[in-house]
């Protein structure tokens, strides 16, 4: 199963994780609406396709840099969307064919301490889940494996099993979590 960002978001807040305010837009006066509602001294502005290194892509159609910009107003958030919406964003994972874009996703911009890569995958020839997690996290994790494979860890769950405390206390401990021990 593949989501786009909003609808995980969409899914953590409904079980009540804290996640920034957010909504998604199909149209360059939907995203402005969007952002109006917010009470916000800046947005994020995402565009919605089913592949990873937006921020680092480019708009086929127009040559438009970044899948991913924050700006400080509703109007630049009108003026980037016009600029994604409708378009094919090509990156990394997408290959030239690109993706198209027919929604963007409007969030409020929060401050950020410290960023962390955390995603949950099915492997198949394991036959289980897999959680892959960083340190290094953020928006370039694709470059972090490549460059330093070594950052990048995994932790397999077996089915039977579930997790394992002892594991999870050593996920943690690499992603340096210490402060949030108990």
């Amino acid at each position: 199963m593949k989501l786009h960002e909003y609808q995980a978001g969409a899914l953590l807040h409904s079980y009540k994780i804290s996640i920034p305010l957010g909504n998604v837009a199909r149209t360059p006066a939907e995203a402005h609406q969007v952002a109006s509602t917010f009470k916000s001294d800046g947005y994020v502005v995402k565009a919605q396709v089913l592949g990873g290194g937006r921020g680092l892509g480019h708009f086929k159609e127009t040559g438009f840099q970044g899948g991913v910009h924050i700006v400080d107003s509703p109007d630049k958030v009108k003026d980037i969307a016009q600029s994604m919406l409708g378009n094919t964003l090509v990156t990394k994972q997408s290959g030239a064919d690109g993706l198209p874009c027919s929604a963007v996703y409007i969030v409020e911009k929060i401050g950020i301490d410290r960023e962390l890569y955390l995603s949950l995958t099915l492997d198949r020839a394991g036959a289980n889940a897999t959680f892959i997690y960083s340190k290094e996290g953020g928006m370039a994790i694709e470059d972090v494996a490549h460059d330093t494979p070594e950052k990048v860890h995994k932790l397999a769950v077996n089915p039977l099993v579930g997790l394992v405390e002892a594991e999870l206390k050593e996920a943690a401990a690499k992603l340096d979590l210490s402060e949030y021990e108990d």
